[in-house]
């Protein structure tokens, strides 16, 4: 990385002497470094007014055909199309507070209104102090951040049921800890035919019991997570303990017309207490485990 950055800055310094000092010769040099790489080359005045000195044909590829030609006519054309969420990065590189040791990433809009990742290094060129341009060098990361997303992902998520998994419920619980004065309700579920499924019908069947489940709990609550073979846990703030036993009720309900046997049970309090309500909410779903095995025993 620190040579990749050296070797930026040196091609960065020749593009923006050459330019100042514009003739064949140093036209000839720019387009043979510029107009012949798919990164995108620039350089951006900043005083004594706003402009683009050289922007290199590539990226027209990346963006769009003429956002080249507008960007030289009129350089608000940068502000328009980064990312609102980007736009203060945008402001830290023109003003020389940003970090010019690390990458910026970015992301700016294409002609057919897509967002794509870049990542740039930017050099700062000062005079007697004073920021008067910056030069970079922009590279489509689009691809990278998307697989990088995508691994992110299925570190969170599992892989059967699509559900937050146990490594992200334990992640949850300890950002939840720390935190004061948060209402915070528990509820964890169990299912009770699994094993019965999986040994008279086959691992196949178990499975579409689990994604039956999850998609049922998934009406109810964005906060699922499966945290173990078939165990279920719904984390949710700020609700009443109407509202958690309302919720609780409704996932029955629906469970019960698929036919599909669950025993539940939840607990409520602060968020800084998490772990000890995970306990009580655990005590509470093998109480009505027990109890629901005791009426089914009772009737056969």
């Amino acid at each position: 990385m620190l040579v990749l950055g050296m070797s930026i800055g040196i091609i960065m310094a020749l593009i923006f002497t050459k330019l100042q000092k514009p003739d064949e010769a140093s036209q000839l040099s720019v387009e043979l470094i510029g107009h012949h790489t798919k990164d995108v080359i620039y350089v951006y005045e900043v005083k004594p007014i706003q402009r683009f000195r050289y922007i290199s044909p590539s990226l027209d590829e990346h963006i769009g055909d003429g956002v080249v030609d507008a960007s030289y006519a009129d350089p608000a054309v940068c502000f328009d199309r980064i990312h609102p969420d980007d736009f203060d990065v945008l402001i830290a590189k023109i003003s020389g507070t940003g970090n010019y040791d690390t990458a910026f990433l970015q992301r700016w809009r294409t002609n057919d209104g897509r967002y794509v990742w870049f990542e740039e290094y930017t050099t700062p060129i000062y005079e007697n102090d004073e920021l008067v341009a910056i030069q970079g060098i922009i590279r489509n990361v689009e691809q990278a951040i998307t697989e990088k997303n995508e691994l992110e992902k299925r570190c969170r998520t599992d892989a059967l049921t699509g559900l937050y998994n146990r490594y992200q419920f334990d992640n949850m619980i300890s950002e939840l800890m720390p935190c004061q004065n948060v209402p915070l309700a528990i509820l964890l579920f169990d299912l009770n035919d699994l094993k019965i499924q999986n040994d008279h019908h086959g691992h196949a069947a178990g499975d579409e019991l689990l994604k039956l489940t999850a998609f049922a709990l998934k009406q109810h609550s964005q906060n699922v997570y499966r945290i173990g073979g078939d165990e279920f846990a719904i984390i949710e703030s700020h609700l009443t303990l109407e509202e958690i036993e309302t919720l609780r009720a409704g996932i029955h309900a629906e469970m019960d017309k698929m036919h599909i046997a669950l025993a539940s049970g939840f607990a409520n309090g602060m968020a800084q207490d998490v772990e000890q309500l995970i306990m009580q909410a655990d005590a509470a779903m093998y109480i009505d485990k027990s109890t629901k095995k005791i009426r089914t025993s009772s009737t056969l």
